[in-house]
């Protein structure tokens, strides 16, 4: 994987602190213990995972998690990771690999996403479900993306809204399906998103079909995931520090002006701590404030205050009765209540339904949590009309910030070695093609201990540097891609144009094969 040349042989074993228990921290502490590093790891909450935790809440009694979470195959990097730490991704998750789309009145449209393991399925879903989109409308679909995708950078600058008008997508297909897509996968409106973000999680997908499942953890994250990572990283010498904050970075300035340092990490308790190496592995909203003021105006370091976060909010419901049977991950089609999963016969057991739930809009940005209830109780009465009859017996809103890349934000992401010369970020908001995704955070970490390795004067293997999948370009990129899923797998075993509206003869063709698709073609449709 990565070697000590001789200088870096001959001097002492070198320390790295790093700050933030995420999936991005836990990364990077893991690469930088196999290179023989001794590691100091600081998380300000009481478990780790960041992002990816849970926690007993004191508020209801319960364990709730940090929002909801979708395991996919594709996420290399990070299945590969929870191997190497005694991590079974097969027994850490139940794959299931269907995803709905609910219509008010529990109109539920299941779309299959494996086409190895599930391929009648997927074709019926695509030519089913005509409820929700007709097939023109599935076409125009295709076709919109299959352009977005052969021209994906030049979309960078551009929003996912300018990327469906090119495509001349309908409002009402804009409405059920892109703007959930947008919101689930990103937590943004497609109107402020760079079509970039999407069509490049849309082509890691495509190039990985090996790959390509969902999943529904056996339980919380810190429980399964994090916080096995975290245990495993102690077995092997590392000191972790929960409940631990930090205050600021120690930043010091030789005489004669040459680039300054990290002498330290100060505590909000007061101690200091030191070493050889610092990574900021913080959430980008809570780096931003801690920036030196030294540094501060530096052009990297300018770029980062200016990224800017949006909320990623999510409510956890608990009702006295069951009204969900499905264990799917279900989207609301043109609902602020973005995703939801009944989590009461997956994560954990509950005589009721167990709500989990993302609300995304901006209009509900300064919602209080009582509004944020109220809300996500009439979206499930609105789908699901029979949640109407269950009494609520608790809920907690759990609030989170995530990176919102606007077109042209995608150029101003930190690369994760900063100009100062001991000092690494790792973050799903630093330089890396799965955004804000747990593969995301995973690579940023091992893109940060690449970054120290390099400096320090170990060889770091070009193919294990975890470059990104997507940053493969041209003719060969996707093959090379799919081979390395069957390698690994080996290994392991017009929108808005109201004013322009189709045709008659348009609308009537899609109408006569909806009628014919719906009688010939069995949609992938159950009931909740």
């Amino acid at each position: 994987m990565y070697e000590a040349n001789e200088t870096s042989r001959a001097g002492r074993s070198h320390k790295a602190v790093i700050a933030g228990g995420g999936l991005a921290g836990l990364a990077c502490a893991k690469r930088l213990i196999d290179a023989g590093f001794e590691v100091e790891l600081i998380e300000a909450e009481a478990q780790l995972g960041g992002r990816c935790a849970n926690w007993i809440d004191s508020r209801v009694g319960e364990d709730i998690e940090s929002g909801v979470h979708t395991f996919f195959g594709v996420y290399n990097r990070l299945i590969r990771l929870l191997n190497e730490v005694g991590v079974d991704d097969n027994k850490m998750v139940w794959w299931d690999d269907k995803v709905g789309i609910l219509q008010p009145g529990a109109r539920l449209n299941i779309f299959a996403i494996d086409p190895i393991r599930d391929l009648p399925n997927v074709i019926g879903g695509l030519l089913g479900n005509n409820r929700l989109l007709g097939p023109l409308d599935k076409l125009s679909v295709g076709f919109t993306f299959l352009n977005g995708l052969l021209r994906r950078e030049q979309y960078e600058s551009r929003t996912v809204y300018e990327l469906t008008r090119d495509g001349g997508l309908n409002r009402e297909t804009y409405e059920r399906l892109i703007r959930p897509l947008c919101r689930g996968l990103a937590f943004a409106e497609p109107e402020e998103l760079s079509a970039y973000v999407l069509l490049t999680l849309l082509s890691h997908g495509i190039t990985n079909p090996l790959n390509l499942r969902t999943g529904t953890f056996r339980g919380g994250m810190t429980d399964v995931m994090t916080g096995r990572i975290g245990r495993w990283l102690e077995s092997k010498g590392a000191v972790i520090q929960l409940n631990t904050a930090l205050k600021s970075f120690r930043y010091e300035v030789p005489a004669g002006g040459v680039a300054g340092k990290i002498t330290g990490f100060e505590l909000e308790d007061g101690r200091v701590l030191t070493g050889d190496v610092f990574v900021s592995a913080l959430p980008l909203e809570v780096f931003k404030e801690k920036i030196p003021e030294a540094v501060r105006t530096l052009p990297y370091f300018q770029n980062i205050t200016e990224l800017e976060t949006v909320p990623a909010t999510s409510v956890q419901l608990w009702f006295d009765k069951h009204f969900v049977s499905r264990k799917e991950f279900i989207f609301l089609s043109d609902s602020p209540l973005v995703v939801f999963q009944d989590e009461s016969r997956l994560n954990f057991p509950h005589e009721g339904s167990r709500i989990s739930g993302q609300i995304t809009d901006r209009k509900t940005d300064n919602y209080s949590d009582e509004q944020y209830i109220e809300l996500a109780r009439r979206e499930l009465a609105h789908y699901i009309p029979a949640s109407a009859n269950a009494a609520l017996q608790k809920a907690v809103v759990v609030r989170h910030q995530a990176i919102l890349i606007k077109p042209g934000a995608h150029p101003r992401r930190p690369v994760q070695t900063s100009p100062v010369v001991n000092f690494y970020l790792a973050g799903d908001y630093t330089k890396q093609d799965w955004f804000t995704t747990m593969e995301g955070a995973t690579r940023s970490g091992e893109k940060a201990a690449s970054a120290v390795l390099r400096r320090m004067g170990f060889n770091v293997d070009e193919d294990d540097d975890m470059r990104d999948v997507a940053a493969a370009t041209g003719p060969t990129g996707g093959r090379r891609n799919i081979a390395s899923a069957v390698r690994e797998r080996r290994e392991r075993s017009a929108w808005l144009r109201t004013d322009v509206p189709r045709s008659p003869l348009a609308d009537q063709a899609s109408r006569t094969l909806n009628r014919l698709t719906e009688r010939f073609i069995r949609p992938n449709r159950d009931d909740l």
